[in-house]
């Protein structure tokens, strides 16, 4: 089963948040996040700013990150370099 964990600070610290599943609209039951760092611990996953999958689109693979873990420990680990507002979001093959 995939599965990620994002952190609303880096070095995984403050409140944090675990996905499972693809889920179009996390807005609607108080599951959207803004975070700093993140583990993908199974899977890869596309992350969006917007509902319904669009928007920008945030890519994390858990063999990606700056050591290929999985593991974005910071803003600057994120492909967008700073903290990321997720809304919806889809696991990818």
């Amino acid at each position: 089963m995939a599965k990620l964990v994002v952190f609303r600070g880096s070095n995984y610290t403050g409140a944090s948040r675990e996905y499972r599943s693809n889920d179009p609209d996390l807005v609607v039951n108080l599951e959207d996040f803004e975070f700093e760092s993140a583990i993908a611990i199974t899977g890869d996953w596309e992350l969006f700013d917007d509902l319904g999958h669009s928007g920008n689109k945030l890519d994390l693979m858990s063999e990606g990150g700056p050591d290929f873990d999985g593991a974005y420990k910071d803003p600057a680990d994120l492909p967008f370099a700073g903290a990321f507002h997720v809304r919806s979001i889809r696991h990818s093959e």
